[in-house]
């Protein structure tokens, strides 16, 4: 027991030593803390923040009572709600998915407007945005809800179970003509016509080059502008890449080859050129505000070729850039350096 007293009374030397070779003092913000020039060992100045007038008195055993700040966060949309979003300047279907973090497909599924008027997006249009990949069904007369799970593939009871479509679950299913009900990871055929080659693409079309076309390409790409921002990436309805630039900034050939259409495309793509490399590929150019060469001209890579513009369905100045190969467009991203 004596030995054990000894013990503390030895730490307790040695704390009031520590104790004193360290005087801290704390006061509120905006005032000195300075030791006095007598004392032992560094000096340490500590600032406090501002103490609230509002606090409320100190709580039972000297503690201090202090308010809670809790912080919601509001979601930017309702989870299981369709919203409406108004076309901007630049705006296209994959970047206003982006926004949203649902697909592009989403976008057009969401908008039976945008199939009827051909895939036109227009700066002021008001779009339906989905809370959840799928489509947006409008119910037509005689429709059941196996008419919705046989035309795009979700079954029957995540349709009735969705949040959003507000099913009462106590009670047989009813639908009514005009009924808009959200499909879950549905899907519908893309119809648009950003999805289908351009009116200019077709063999025998007004303008089209028809002559002898030379293998001049080397089957390796550029980037056809130099400075971009892309806006739109290749997906099912846009099998190709939108890259924002400045008015009139240079176009330039991807590859060399022969140019077989330069002109006006009448389906919404503007001043267009396209120019076959007589090795399977060819290169689409659109929206352009102005063509610098003809038809039937041979260009080599690199060799500019048109300004970049706003004509046709456009939202801003941007280019659509594209890749065919025998009949079937491919993903830019992966030919370009």
């Amino acid at each position: 027991m004596t030995r054990t007293l000894n013990v503390l009374l030895v730490g307790g030397c040695v704390l009031s030593i520590a104790a004193a070779t360290f005087v801290v003092s704390i006061k509120p913000a905006g005032t000195s803390a300075a030791l006095k020039t007598d004392q032992i060992g560094p000096a340490i100045s500590l600032s406090l923040p501002p103490l609230s007038t509002n606090l409320p008195s100190q709580l039972e055993g000297g503690g201090i009572a202090r308010h809670l700040q809790l912080k919601t966060r509001i979601p930017d949309r309702p989870s299981n709600k369709i919203v409406q979003y108004t076309v901007k300047r630049g705006d296209s279907p994959s970047s206003i998915a982006r926004q949203f973090d649902i697909q592009p497909e989403t976008i057009l599924w969401g908008n039976q407007k945008l199939n009827a008027s051909v895939g036109i997006l227009q700066i002021g249009d008001v779009l339906n945005i989905l809370p959840v990949d799928g489509v947006l069904h409008t119910v037509n007369e005689g429709d059941a809800l196996e008419t919705l799970e046989s035309l795009h593939g979700t079954p029957i009871q995540e349709i009735l179970e969705y949040p959003g479509n507000n099913f009462d679950l106590t009670q047989p299913p009813t639908l009514m003509a005009g009924q808009q009900i959200i499909v879950p990871k549905g899907t519908s055929p893309i119809l648009w016509s950003e999805a289908q080659a351009p009116g200019a693409a077709q063999t025998g079309s007004r303008g089209r080059y028809s002559g002898n076309i030379p293998n001049l390409g080397t089957g390796s790409f550029i980037w056809p502008v130099n400075a971009y921002a892309l806006t739109q990436e290749y997906w099912s309805g846009h099998p190709g890449l939108d890259l924002a630039t400045d008015f009139r900034l240079p176009i330039f050939a991807s590859d060399s080859g022969t140019v077989v259409f330069s002109g006006w495309d009448n389906t919404g793509y503007g001043n267009m050129v396209i120019i076959d490399h007589g090795n399977g590929y060819q290169t689409y150019y659109s929206h352009n505000e102005a063509n610098l060469v003809g038809t039937g001209q041979t260009v080599v890579k690199g060799q500019q070729i048109a300004e970049s513009g706003n004509t046709g369905n456009s939202t801003g100045n941007h280019i659509d850039f594209r890749i065919l190969l025998n009949g079937t467009f491919l993903n830019p991203f992966n030919y370009l350096p």
